[in-house]
């Protein structure tokens, strides 16, 4: 490998154009915030007791501001789930870089806060808990009760919420942390925070509320439907095809990092399957098929670290991005 390619390799996966494309985004992010073009608000629908969750901050620029927080907190988390739990082997940061771009590569995602961006951070959240019972079932009961508990505490905001149960649930199989008492604690997690506020008089039950639609497609212009359709479908078909392309390596690993990166598997099969199930709310799970995509181009670009000009890929997923959020001024 040439020395060019390598520094040039090196670079996307520093540390520095994490950062850099953290300003990036913050700058981009808002310059589309501020043009007032992106700031129609996209409801996701109801929770169990409260109306859309997305329009509760009431002021745009409050809603911008928390968006923007709960993006870099991701990135954070995930670097420190990364330094915790060596899921991805080598070195890098190029997952930061990439999951900044796929916010930014469509407006909407990066100029309010929805409840997608919300369902993205726990689920890193859960991921700090749930790794950490590998194959201990004797002890990993609290750290189920509390995932779950969080997992219902959200659902009263957003239904949306419910449906995480299935993919945690598995999560918790696949590290062998589940028993009868593990199952009892996930049952106890959902019910507690209904019943905590109820016997507190904070919710009344006969107010409860069906799901409603979101409003998703109401928002976006006819030119913009077909534009993020394509780039939903296209994520999620480079999602498996990266990771068809790191499953032989990957599996050469150790039994606990394999079951690591097998609930990535989880994630995006979730997430794609409830976009097509849900797809008036769709917005809720574009940062979680981001997050997915982001963790395997990781991969990829560590694992066959022998192809020395892998960064070609960055280059132009970096311009496609930048490209399909200029396109949005203009459809």
């Amino acid at each position: 490998m040439a020395y060019r390619e390598e520094r040039i390799n090196e670079f996307f996966n520093s540390r520095g154009l994490m950062i850099v494309m953290g300003l990036v985004y913050v700058v981009v992010s808002y310059f589309a915030f501020a043009s007032g073009r992106f700031n129609a608000s996209i409801a996701s629908g109801n929770g169990v007791f409260f109306n859309d969750i997305d329009r509760l901050l009431g002021h745009p620029l409050a809603s911008y501001g928390l968006n923007t927080a709960c993006v870099l907190a991701i990135i954070t988390l995930t670097v420190l789930l990364n330094k915790t739990y060596t899921f991805i082997r080598e070195v890098t940061f190029i997952f930061g870089s990439t999951f900044l771009a796929l916010q930014l590569a469509c407006p909407y995602a990066c100029t309010q806060f929805c409840t997608g961006t919300g369902l993205c951070l726990l689920t890193l959240v859960v991921q700090l808990y749930m790794f950490s019972t590998y194959q201990q079932k004797q002890v990993a009961q609290q750290k189920i009760f509390l995932v779950f508990f969080l997992v219902a505490l959200c659902s009263m905001f957003q239904y949306a919420f419910l449906a995480l149960v299935v993919p945690f649930f598995i999560g918790f199989l696949q590290m062998r942390a589940i028993n009868f008492r593990g199952v009892l604690a996930a049952l106890f997690g959902l019910i507690t925070p209904f019943w905590l506020a109820i016997g507190l008089g904070l919710i009344d039950p006969t107010t409860a509320l069906l799901p409603a639609y979101g409003q998703a497609l109401e928002v976006l212009t006819e030119q913009q439907i077909p534009a993020i359709l394509i780039g939903l479908a296209l994520v999620g078909v480079f999602t498996f095809v990266f990771m068809t392309i790191n499953v032989m390596k990957i599996m050469s690993y150790r039994l606990q990092l394999r079951v690591y990166n097998s609930f990535y598997l989880v994630l995006a099969l979730f997430s794609l399957i409830m976009m097509g199930v849900d797809y008036r709310n769709f917005f809720v799970y574009l940062a979680l098929l981001n997050y997915c995509f982001s963790i395997q181009v990781a991969q990829a670009y560590t694992i066959h670290s022998k192809i020395s000009r892998r960064y070609i890929f960055m280059i132009l997923f970096m311009l496609t991005c930048a490209a399909s959020h200029v396109a949005y001024y203009f459809l």
